[in-house]
């Protein structure tokens, strides 16, 4: 009788044990919502995530998470040498390649399982997609500072570093940044808008000419006039003539053609007489590189605000300053890492900064 009393027992402690399980298991998931509006039922631990764009995973890797990357996307295949977190971070090229933000490879996705995959919000319906074939939850982040909507791009971070358990690390980064853009835009902020420069962006002019452009650039519109700010579309290309009309006192290229996409410029019949032509006024800028970058931007915004305003900017050496900033999120590799990037990617800013 005892035995089976001791019997009954333990098999209500084991029942006992199994429900506590289950409930456990049930409380160990939350609910997000991400940056395209979605509800995401996430674990409430992170431990293994994925990215299928570089840009998403700057993120991960600002937040010190690096150790949590499983999976990563197919453009390190090719640009591995040219990608900063990459050569900060040789292991990440060991991670399982999981196809591209356009062509997800699900059955690598299904079989890796990750925790959780960041992708960007405009593509949320790829999202649903793998989260239908694969089990896996996306979360969709915007990682674009360049518009300037600085407090979207600080909801991304603060996001992510929830996500990761990384919330402290995240006020830091936006601490930073934030102050970085106020020691800039503080020194011309007396400067009425309509007495700023005038800056044309010429967006794509190392693979397609000058006359692509974008209407939101933040290195430009946080202290300067972007004569394309009410072109129709956010991106598109406009006529040699348009540019004629703008006339704008500066052009910037993102600068991974090298000097020859300068050179272009101010050699253009077409474009003579241009007032940054007839000046010189012409110049490199990093750009974004496989999405957008908040370390490089911070670098251009300095290196915008050097060229047009050189009185202002007498203190600010560009070069130190980008050490500097790679240095806050790589640590002591971090100079190193910024001379590599410029190298490796053929970025050209100006004859003195980076000469070719």
């Amino acid at each position: 009788m005892k035995k089976f009393a001791t019997l009954l027992i333990l098999i209500a402690v084991a029942t006992l044990i199994a429900g506590c399980v289950k409930e456990e298991s049930k409380a160990g998931y939350i609910e997000i919502k991400d940056m395209a509006g979605r509800t995401v039922k996430i674990p409430e631990n992170v431990e293994r995530v994925a990215t299928l764009f570089p840009a998403n995973l700057r993120i991960i890797v600002m937040l010190n998470a690096t150790d949590k990357v499983v999976g990563v996307s197919n453009y390190f295949d090719r640009y591995g040498d040219k990608l900063e977190d990459a050569l900060a971070y040789p292991e990440l090229l060991k991670a399982e390649r999981i196809g591209s933000v356009n062509e997800p490879d699900m059955e690598k996705i299904a079989e890796l399982k990750p925790d959780v995959i960041f992708i960007e919000s405009a593509y949320a319906q790829i999202a649903d997609t793998i989260e239908k074939n694969t089990g896996v939850p996306v979360v969709c982040i915007n990682t674009s500072i360049y518009s300037g909507k600085l407090n979207d791009f600080y909801e991304t971070i603060r996001l992510v570093a929830k996500i990761l358990g990384k919330e402290e690390r995240a006020e830091e980064i936006i601490e930073y940044l934030d102050s970085e853009i106020k020691n800039v835009t503080k020194r011309v902020e007396d400067i009425p808008k309509e007495q700023k420069p005038k800056v044309f962006l010429s967006n794509w002019a190392y693979r397609y000419g000058i006359g692509w452009t974008v209407k939101n650039y933040a290195p430009i519109d946080l202290i300067a006039r972007n004569v394309a700010e009410n072109i129709p579309a956010h991106y598109m290309e406009v006529t040699k003539e348009q540019i004629i009309e703008w006339n704008p006192d500066a052009i910037f290229i993102h600068g991974y053609k090298g000097k020859s996409a300068v050179d272009e410029i101010l050699n253009d019949p077409a474009l003579q007489q241009v007032k940054a032509v007839e000046e010189g006024k012409v110049y490199g800028l990093f750009g974004p590189f496989i999405g957008y970058d908040p370390k490089t931007m911070i670098v251009d915004l300095y290196w915008a605000a050097k060229v047009l305003y050189p009185e202002r900017f007498e203190d600010v050496d560009v070069m130190k300053k980008g050490e500097e900033m790679f240095t806050f999120f790589y640590g002591e590799k971090g100079a190193e890492v910024f001379h590599e990037v410029i190298k490796n990617r053929g970025v050209y800013l100006s004859r003195e900064l980076t000469p070719q």
